[in-house]
């Protein structure tokens, strides 16, 4: 295990600060009496950042989680308010989660109060009243998301206050800066200052941003600088695996995992009894609840929660207090607890599995022991060479702060589109060139032009999002929007022009509108010169179902096809990427994960929001899907290779492939460090896994894939290519291959992306090939490949979906399946709808700058390519397949479509006397005389499900042939088989003829061949229902 002290050595990135003894009395003298009262010293964050802050600067604070940043702002925000006089909403604090701002208030409340001012919070959950209140009697203070910031422009009272506001605080702002909430932000930002006509102090906090400059610039374009203080924390990080014993090989045997998952659940379960409480980090929904279900079933002693974001709020706040009561030893959660919450002391941090970044694993760290001066202990656990390696990487690079930076997209137009809209709504008439001036006036969008706005209010208007004019002097005064008309007519210069009293209706033809009106002339508003635009029929539908930048998903139920039962549902980028048959763009039915267990889609219905699925027994193969995690960045993917080969020489079987390279590294592709194994925080098991899969693989290939060595191995199902570049680099470098591929086999194949491989299934392609594109693919060309390739795949239809949706196209709501997205796709080719849709793809998604140094540095000899053959490097064992609860086998399959079956309420209908009786099917050999009718004592009795009642006395009482001789099939199976027919026609989808050829395949009284004959008697009814129509 390795321990860093890291102190407030950094030098500030501006010229300031001051001694700690001192530092308070620059504050308010009621705040200074409230501090000494609570016997507050000083941190060197509050040191550093209150002069600046009191002279009214923008900052971005940068300091551990527990240093005191929080204050650091509200100190001299408070110390302003007071001394400045400043009026009520004078203070803004957005957080980008609700359970912040719950935390957030209550910390602030107690601190505000004792000087005289009030604090309020305001997001989506806050009753009716309390938005009243916040209205009659505004707090000083008010605590929010974005959401609801960009909420309150919409509201005129709410505007009139939102004027006075002189400073906003953004806490995690790292977090913001990275995602498209964030965007939205600074847009509103910009707009707050335009309606206020005063600069607006900006305040950033962070414990973990890998490029503060570039991060400070994008908070505030006013001469914003961080300011950064180490902090006097320690942190420890172990990356550990564990060997197991005998008890391992029997608990893994009744637990349905492997013998070393079990032996490093058996360790954390020793950590949390010896270091209570501890928060236990996975990086999915479903490792929480399977992990946490684990653990509790093997330690039946320890209280042990589950946190994560598909849980009830109610749930989430009910888990938060018992572990800050002490009722918890230890919580399984996910990024649900990643930012600043307060839940407490906690003693022990433990990962498991790799945690993918620097970032989330420092944020996660940060956790533990937080306050000033504490310990962040954690303990990153994984039971496969994959996640080992990557875990060491990253906890290497986290303890000597190596974070990687915050990335943002250059002028994301769907933001636009959202801001302008709001805008519209908000103030009813805007003009091209203030709405223009506020875009370009944030980092985000600088360069930002009239014409880019006009761009985006083309399309929007065309959905009748907003009407607009870019050149107002061809459009007649009794077509102007309502405030415009309104505001010309106070102007003085017109008290002489005799107005009617109404103007036309906006949908009055031109040639009914009355002559004189038409010579009526009207000075247009001097703002609206240069062009407005104002609200259309469907601005107000679509503000109260896209505020947000949080995407509008459509959500899709998952029901059983074996129980009827719903099991959960899935979000519509999983049942985009799929065809209505629930398969691959390969033709391969997709399994996947959901409820701890492994389910086959056997049906994709377009009318219905549902995927019908089956559960599978076949465990050896890894489900095709486990959710987007985050990406593993370039420089994380790049230092794995380079510490196997650490390893390697270590053990004393390689020297460093491609060392004697003569190229130069221009594009800084290759690994930076200059590292020992020794300097690496990997315990003894761990390391003896990784030596033992480098060794093997050196043993059967002859090399180590690494930073500078591409290798590419031939396997019987696929072809590998083993390239430490990174999650978005070689998904870009990926799907150049595959469309590459596709050209030379005329089928589009199947693509599987890790940080240090590529898996790509297409037919008639060999390692030659592979090679072959990568040195001869010019770098340039790779995106224009890309823009060509990646319209016509199903990558790209759930992102279309969401920008469409933003621009109107389709509306909120609407399942994307019932649209022809690929007429949709072809129509908005060559604009700025597919052009916006490719650029979020290739930002969340791809690397194109980075492939294509990857290329450049390929073809430059940087990087060297090989074929190899196939070693353990090459397999990915990552899935969550060793976390299931135990499948489904066939025996546990007919037992539930038994008991469904059973438990159905049916109803026979004589051919003779059309007399019904009705029955639950459990009951059928408790009635006597089932098979004759009770009125006529006829035995020619046609059953159905009784939900089907009045078709089958349709069909009974009709006089087509077709249905009296359906209806005399029924009968006679139900005459000669009974119990078992009637079980058959149970069944979804099985008519007479259906359940006739089961009955005829079936032994009489052979119940468990009968269950499965329904069984796939059902799936394939599932599977070709709309074909049958």
């Amino acid at each position: 295990m390795l321990q860093i002290l890291k102190k407030s050595s950094l030098t500030h990135l501006y010229e300031g600060g001051e001694s700690m003894s001192n530092i308070f009395s620059h504050l308010d003298k009621k705040l200074q009496k409230t501090i000494a009262k609570k016997n507050w010293q000083p941190t060197p964050i509050q040191t550093s950042a209150i002069p600046d802050l009191i002279a009214g600067k923008d900052r971005l604070l940068i300091a551990p989680t527990g240093s005191g940043k929080t204050l650091s702002a509200i100190f001299p925000v408070i110390h302003r308010c007071l001394t400045e006089n400043w009026r009520p909403l004078s203070i803004l604090y957005i957080t980008p989660l609700r359970a912040l701002n719950r935390d957030v208030d209550r910390r602030l409340q107690e601190l505000a109060e004792s000087v005289g001012l009030s604090v309020g919070i305001r997001h989506g959950d806050t009753s009716q009243s309390d938005r009243a209140k916040h209205v009659r009697k505004p707090p000083h203070i008010m605590v929010t998301t974005p959401e609801t910031f960009q909420l309150m422009f919409t509201g005129k009272n709410l505007r009139e206050l939102l004027k006075t506001v002189k400073c906003v605080i953004i806490d995690e702002v790292h977090d913001l800066a990275a995602s498209e909430r964030g965007w939205q932000l600074t847009i509103g930002l910009s707009r707050l200052e335009h309606l206020s006509g005063n600069k607006v102090q900006r305040i950033g906090l962070s414990a973990t941003v890998g490029n503060p400059v570039q991060v400070a610039k994008w908070l505030s374009t006013n001469d914003c600088v961080p300011i950064i203080e180490t902090g006097n924390r320690t942190t420890e990080i172990s990356v550990q695996s564990a060997f197991p014993n005998n008890q391992d090989e029997t608990g893994g045997v009744e637990f349905a995992i492997p013998p070393r998952a079990h032996a490093v659940f058996r360790e954390i379960i020793e950590l949390v009894r010896s270091d209570p409480p501890c928060l236990l980090f996975v990086n999915s929904r479903n490792d929480a609840e399977t992990i946490s279900d684990r653990l509790r079933k093997m330690a039946p002693d320890i209280e042990i929660g589950v946190h994560h974001g598909s849980l009830a709020s109610e749930t989430r706040i009910e888990m938060e207090n018992s572990l800050r009561n002490g009722d918890l030893s230890a919580l399984v959660c996910t990024s649900s607890l990643e930012l600043g919450i307060d839940i407490g002391i906690i003693n022990r941090i433990i990962q498991i599995k790799s945690p993918r970044s620097v970032d989330r694993l420092l944020q996660r760290v940060g956790r533990a022991d937080h306050r000033f001066g504490g310990i962040g202990r954690g303990n990153v656990f994984g039971w496969d060479c994959d996640e080992l390696f990557e875990a060491s990487v990253i906890a290497q690079r986290a303890m000597q702060g190596e974070i990687e930076p915050v990335d943002w997209r250059k002028s994301p137009r769907t933001v636009v589109a959202n801001q302008l809209i709001l805008m519209a709504h908000s103030f009813k008439a805007v003009s091209i060139d203030e709405a223009s001036k506020i875009i370009a006036n944030t980092t985000q969008y600088s360069g930002w032009t009239r014409k880019d706005t006009i761009d985006i209010l083309n399309v929007i208007s065309e959905n009748w999002l907003v009407k607009f004019s870019d050149k107002p002097s061809e459009v007649p005064w009794y077509r102007w929007p309502k405030a415009i008309y309104e505001l010309a007519k106070e102007d003085h210069s017109v008290r002489n022009i005799q107005l009617p009293e109404d103007r036309p209706l906006f949908s009055t033809p031109d040639e009914e509108i009355d002559p004189k009106l038409k010579k009526i002339e009207l000075p247009l508003p001097k703002q609206f010169a240069n062009g407005w635009f104002a609200p259309a029929g469907r601005t107000r539908d679509w503000v109260s179902k896209h505020l947000s930048m949080i995407p509008d998903k459509q959500s899709y139920r998952v029901r059983d096809s074996v129980s009827r039962k719903t099991i959960g549902s899935v979000d519509e980028a999983f049942v985009l990427s799929l065809n209505d048959s629930g398969e691959d763009e390969d033709g391969v039915v997709r399994r996947f994960v959901i409820a701890g267990r492994t389910w086959m889609i056997i049906d994709a219905d377009p009318e219905k929001s549902e995927l019908l699925v089956v559960p599978v027994s076949d465990q050896a193969n890894a489900p095709q899907w486990l959710g987007e995690l985050p990406p593993v960045p370039a420089e994380v993917a790049r230092d794995i290779g380079n510490l196997r080969m650490l390893v390697a020489e270590d053990l004393q079987l390689a020297n460093k492939i491609g060392s004697d390279s003569q190229s130069v590294d221009t594009h800084g592709i290759l690994s930076k460090n200059s590292l020992t194994i020794l300097d690496y925080p990997i315990g003894e098991h761990a390391l003896g896994m990784l030596s033992d899969e480098v060794g093997t693989h050196l043993e059967k290939t002859d090399m180590i894939p690494s930073d500078c060595l591409i290798t590419i191995e031939q396997r019987k199902e696929a072809l590998i290519i083993n390239s430490c570049q990174g999650t978005k680099i070689n998904e870009t470098l990926g799907h150049l291959l595959l469309a590459m591929a596709s050209t030379k086999s005329g089928s589009w194949g199947r693509l599987i992306i890790e940080s240090t491989r590529i898996g790509i299934q297409s037919a008639n392609i060999n390692p030659e090939d592979i090679i072959q594109w990568l040195h001869e693919t010019p770098p340039d060309a790779l995106e224009g490949i890309l823009s060509v390739t990646l319209p016509n795949s199903r990558q790209l239809r759930w992102r279309f979906a969401q920008v469409a949706k933003t621009f109107g196209i389709l509306r909120h709501g609407v399942d994307p399946r019932r649209i022809n997205l690929q007429a949709l796709i072809k129509k908005y080719r060559g604009t700025i709808v597919l052009q916006e849709v490719l650029d979020k793809l290739f930002f969340e998604k791809m690397d194109i700058e980075g492939a294509s140094d990857v290329l450049r540095a390929i073809q430059s000899g940087v990087i060297h390519t090989d074929v190899s053959a196939a070693g353990p490097l090459g397999i990915s064992r990552r899935s969550s397949r060793d976390l299931l609860l135990p499948n489904w086998d066939n025996a546990a399959v007919r037992q539930r479509l038994k008991l469904r079956l059973v438990n159905e309420r049916a109803a026979l209908c004589c051919l003779k006397c059309n007399n019904v009786r009705r029955f639950r099917v459990a009951r059928y050999h408790e009635i006597s005389d089932i098979g004759k009718c009770l009125k006529c004592n006829g035995r020619m009795l046609a059953c159905a499900r009784e939900g089907m009642l009045s078709m089958l006395k349709q069909w009974v009482a009709s006089d087509e042939e077709s249905d009296r001789s359906r209806m005399m099939k029924n009968a006679e199976i139900v005459q000669s088989r009974g119990y078992e027919a009637i079980l058959c026609l149970m069944g979804r989808g099985i008519g007479e003829a259906t359940a006739q050829r089961i009955l005829r395949k079936t032994q009489r009284k052979n119940e468990e061949s009968l269950l499965k004959a329904i069984h796939h008697a059902e799936v394939e009814y599932a599977r070709t229902r709309r074909f049958w129509g």
